[in-house]
């Protein structure tokens, strides 16, 4: 894979939005408009890159004044026991979540954390009301 120019830090993933259908399987041309609101609003991908700390366990602990002595009243562990998706698996994630950047080859990406994936899918799987489909001239 070519570098996109796009480093993830700490939890932070980088996902490659699946592209919307430009024509409809009628023929019918979808206004720019349209497939771009569509594109944005997107929520199944490829997972590109994966920042440092992502799936790892954060712990954060929580003390109060008791007696006159610091106590801890409450612990609380996020994230994943193992990693959830690799690179290169197609993944779920919250509509319109994480942050669209272009990268220096020209294509569209998100970057988000690694706890806005929602599932790993199959190629069949579709969350749109168009279609997801590779791009005129690509194979």
């Amino acid at each position: 894979m070519s570098d996109i120019g796009i480093y993830p830090s700490g939890n932070r993933i980088v996902i490659k939005p699946d592209d919307v259908e430009e024509v409809t399987d009628g023929g019918i041309i979808i206004a720019k408009q349209i497939a771009e609101s569509h594109q944005h609003a997107q929520t199944t991908g490829i997972l590109i890159s994966v920042g440092p700390d992502a799936w790892r366990h954060v712990t954060k602990e929580r003390s109060r004044l008791i007696d006159g002595q610091m106590k801890l009243v409450e612990r609380e562990t996020t994230g994943y026991s193992e990693p959830f998706a690799k690179v290169g698996d197609r993944v779920a994630f919250a509509q319109h979540g994480g942050i669209q950047l272009e990268g220096s080859d020209g294509e569209t990406y998100r970057i988000m954390n690694d706890e806005d994936l929602t599932a790993r899918v199959s190629d069949k799987v579709s969350f749109t009301g168009l279609q997801s489909r590779k791009r005129v001239g690509l194979k």
